[in-house]
């Protein structure tokens, strides 16, 4: 299977149309808040970090027992990572605070993309720090987020969510997007009724396709064959649970 592809879904074209428009607001104007959403396995955090990767964002990632301190230091360090790259984070919340709304306002270029931003809701204070930078500064902050995320935001503070500039919601895959992930990234051939039994089974998420696609190329290995067909497998693979 072909590794770190981003094939060129509705999901990825709508994602990248979303930030595109964030990015070219009028920033004196509109806050760069940004909120990207959706249920597991849909390619979320795929697009996040081929995002960043191409385009010298940072990438940040919430973790679940994460304290406001520990997102602040996270967070510096790869605001500094090319310009200072040993230096030492040190300070107290606020100072560390500081640091980062100061190197915000001096680059309103910088983008940072927050991956399992649902971690957020249960520490509100990191939330409300991201509140903070995007009312002072002119970067961006891209939140990347669970399907029930903006109703969190909502019940949370109904202005977190005033200030969000860009809500993109990633959607289950269909039958002719999963045709396409599998022709772009399985290396081996399958027929249509594979493609049509993998689409069966996955719910609309990219997740359980990739997992098939790998099962179905160890097949094909196995069987010394370059191409599959329905037929070949129906016995192996409809005994396959994946989840």
């Amino acid at each position: 299977m072909k590794t770190l592809q981003l094939v060129e879904i509705e999901n990825v074209k709508g994602a990248n149309r979303a930030l595109k428009n964030l990015l070219e607001r009028t920033r004196t104007e509109l806050v760069g808040l940004g909120l990207f959403y959706g249920k597991a396995g849909l390619g979320k955090t795929r697009w996040a970090m081929k995002i960043a990767y191409n385009n010298g964002y940072i990438y940040h990632r919430l973790e679940q027992n994460m304290t406001t301190r520990d997102f602040l230091i996270g967070l510096l360090s790869k605001l500094l990572q090319n310009t200072m790259p040993f230096y030492e984070v040190k300070g107290n919340k606020n100072e560390m605070y500081q640091q980062v709304l100061e190197i915000l306002q001096r680059n309103q270029d910088i983008v940072v993309i927050v991956d399992e931003a649902d971690y957020g809701f249960r520490n509100k204070s990191i939330l409300a720090t991201i509140r903070d930078w995007v009312d002072e500064s002119l970067a961006t902050f891209v939140l990347v987020a669970m399907d029930k995320a903006k109703e969190k935001m909502q019940s949370m503070h109904s202005h977190f969510l005033n200030r969000t500039n860009c809500i993109f919601e990633f959607k289950p895959l269909n039958l002719s997007e999963t045709e396409k992930i599998i022709n772009e990234i399985c290396e081996v051939g399958l027929d249509d009724e594979i493609k049509k039994f993998i689409y069966s089974k996955s719910n609309g998420t990219i997740r359980i396709v990739t997992k098939y696609i790998d099962i179905v190329e160890m097949i094909c290995k196995k069987l010394k064959k370059t191409e599959l067909c329905y037929n070949d497998i129906k016995d192996i693979i409809t005994t396959v649970d994946v989840k």
